[in-house]
């Protein structure tokens, strides 16, 4: 079997347009302070390999999570230390931040204070357009009835109001757990099945929490109590909480993202033009962690892959080490062509959920160097196309940001003109696509020259590095001048984020990440990936 594999299309990869895989850019005498700003988040970025080989990202604390650990601690009558760590955090966290109406109202519930959790709930998801909303509502209603915000409702229907078949395992592991909190809390305890109590079982275990998700764990714990076999492990798991609080006292969404952050990092240093050597370290550490399916997770030991992370690290392999990687690409191609939908999209997790839109961007942009996937790009850039061309706003999928699913929909346009022959049928489509992305984009640039999540919010350093991806590129692609407008805007852009630059070299930015959605949270090492990723783009020798 051969070890290499397909190049990356010049052009068009993540890493920077047009460069060869460890090349060096050469430096611009007219732009020192972008190539410095460059060369000091690269620093950064090499700085935070771990002893694995892969970049150290972990997740801050968040008031979800920390309020239900509260409310497992108090339960089990557990660590009056860690207790009152908990409590500190969620009061800090409530005088000093902002945190959503939802959250918010967790934080009260769990400190004993009165809350109205129906019209804090009716505040988060109110606008909240997307597939996933019924069960959101179903989530946060019991979370919220579960720390005390409001009482359980009686059950309208049984079983089915839970039903997660087919749906990635920490939420199978989720929906059991909400559904058993559900049954006790309105005195239906029946309903709950031994394939319920089987699903939540491994979260009784020690070590890390399965799927790296500690929500998951802790509302599977909390239904867990309600069997007394399980009461011992439960007591246990409450006591080892202490061990994954973080330095200001709160427990986060998730264990981290290191595969995440190595593969787009890694994308991001590859176009920084750091040494072929400290590539392929990275690479190798992530070959290490390819799941068995061909796909990879978020983080260390994360057995669920999906499409996001599998995309990332397909691209970063092949533009790291494709003489190398072969195998290890050609593995995670065959997970991602194994996920594509009859729509021709793409879902984050299991074949047959929804596509969107920019986990299909993802999946594109990683497919298309190799020529005997081309009917399936073809079929996801058709989705594309049709979503973008269909909807009113802008999908904003697991990131908060409007940019995000943009700057990937403009790469993947580029990737699909790369390989289509002269003439195709979606080439007038994707065109106006492509130019009603970047025309977005420019229309809703902040006076400052960012972006935010969306139009008319601050400006953030992430957002303003996505939308600069895809601005600099100009409105009709990459071989095309690019036009006053785009140019502007990314010149705007390049500004807005060196003038933010700290004096350590990083930067700092609101939450990117989404989850469950619409909830944010932060993996801060991300900022400095997603930001070098713009700068380096808005350094390619593109048009500007």
């Amino acid at each position: 079997m051969s070890t290499s594999c397909a190049l990356p299309l010049r052009g068009v990869s993540l890493a920077v347009p047009g460069a060869l895989p460890g090349s060096v850019p050469p430096t611009d005498p007219g732009r020192p302070g972008l190539d410095r700003a460059r060369a000091r988040l690269a620093t950064r970025l090499v700085a935070a390999a771990g002893p694995d080989g892969l970049l150290r990202a972990p997740c801050d604390g968040r008031i979800l999570e920390s309020a239900l650990a509260l409310r497992l601690l108090t339960v089990t009558g557990v660590d009056p230390d860690a207790q009152e760590r908990l409590t500190r955090y969620l009061k800090i966290t409530l005088d000093e931040g902002d945190p959503d109406p939802v959250q918010e109202a967790a934080a009260r519930a769990a400190l004993g204070e009165y809350v109205d959790g129906r019209a804090a709930l009716n505040r988060l998801l109110g606008g909240f357009d997307h597939f996933t909303a019924g069960r959101k509502r179903l989530m946060f209603r019991t979370v919220l009835a579960e720390l005390g915000a409001h009482p359980f409702p009686e059950l309208a229907s049984g079983e089915p109001d839970f039903e997660a078949r087919g749906q990635q395992r920490w939420l199978v592991t989720e929906m059991a757990a909400l559904k058993t909190l559900y049954a006790f809390g309105t005195g239906v305890p029946h309903l709950v099945t031994e394939d319920d109590w089987r699903a939540l079982a491994p979260c009784s275990l020690p070590g890390p929490p399965p799927y790296g998700n500690h929500l998951a764990r802790i509302l599977a714990l909390l239904a867990l109590r309600h069997r007394p076999g399980y009461a011992a492990a439960v007591r246990a798991r409450a006591r080892e909480l202490r061990t994954w609080l973080r330095a200001d006292g709160g427990l986060p969404f998730i264990t981290g993202m290191d595969v995440f952050a190595t593969a787009t990092g890694g994308l991001a240093l590859a176009g920084a033009g750091v040494p072929a050597h400290t590539l392929r370290a990275l690479a190798a550490a992530l070959a290490e962690r390819q799941n068995p399916d061909g796909g990879w997770g978020f983080d260390r030991g994360v057995g669920q892959s999906d499409v996001d992370d599998t995309a990332y690290c397909v691209e970063f392999l092949r533009a790291s080490a494709p003489e190398l990687s072969g195998p290890a690409v050609a593995a995670g191609e065959r997970y991602l062509l194994d996920r594509q939908g009859g729509d021709g999209g793409f879902p984050t997790f299991e074949h047959g959920t929804a596509s969107e839109v920019a986990i299909t961007a993802a999946a594109v942009n990683a497919l298309a160097p190799e020529p005997g996937h081309r009917p399936a790009v073809e079929a996801a850039v058709r989705f594309v196309v049709a979503r973008q061309e269909d909807a009113g706003a802008f999908e904003r999928s697991w990131s908060l940001n409007e940019s995000n699913a943009l700057f990937r929909s403009v790469l993947a346009y580029d990737s699909f003109r790369a390989v289509a022959p002269p003439g195709h049928a979606l080439e007038a489509g994707v065109a106006r696509a492509r130019a009603r992305a970047v025309d977005r984009l420019v229309g809703t640039q902040n006076a400052d020259g960012g972006w935010g999540h969306v139009p008319a919010d601050p400006s953030d350093p992430i957002s303003t590095a996505y939308a600069l991806i895809a601005v600099c590129r100009g409105r009709d692609g990459p071989s095309v001048p690019c036009g006053p407008s785009a140019r502007g805007a990314a010149e705007r852009a390049v500004r807005h984020l060196l003038e933010r630059q700290r004096a350590d070299g990083g930067f700092v930015s609101r939450p990117d990440q989404a989850g469950p959605r619409p909830l944010a949270y932060h993996v801060p090492l991300l900022t400095d990936i997603c930001v070098l990723l713009g700068l380096n783009h808005a350094r390619a020798p593109h048009p500007l």
